[in-house]
């Protein structure tokens, strides 16, 4: 009789143990492999900050289309050509006054 019970507790406290490796295991899974909470954490501010770069890519790009027209041979504008060579090439006339502003 006495045996009985060793055996008993001893299933007892090997399903017992066996459960708790169990949910160790899973709760590792969770917190701390590649698809874990943290990781899904990471990749949504990557997300976010590309999201914000590929924003910027955008407007940068439909600036650089309206210049590009603006120097088209059947669209051109002397106005912005003179803007340019004053900015590249730092040609002024001689009724010009510059100025420097810096901030």
């Amino acid at each position: 009789m006495h045996n009985f019970f060793i055996r008993k507790n001893f299933v007892l406290n090997s399903f017992t143990i066996l459960s708790f490796l169990i949910f160790v295991f899973f709760t590792s899974h969770i917190f701390f492999s590649d698809r874990s909470i943290w990781k899904i954490f990471l990749l949504n501010s990557q997300i976010s900050a590309y999201k914000k770069e590929y924003n910027e890519l955008i407007l940068d790009k439909e600036k650089i289309i309206s210049e590009i027209d603006l120097l088209r041979d059947n669209n051109l504008d002397f106005d912005y050509i003179t803007e340019i060579s004053h900015k590249t090439l730092g040609l002024i006339q001689s009724d010009q006054i510059v100025l420097e502003i810096k901030n």
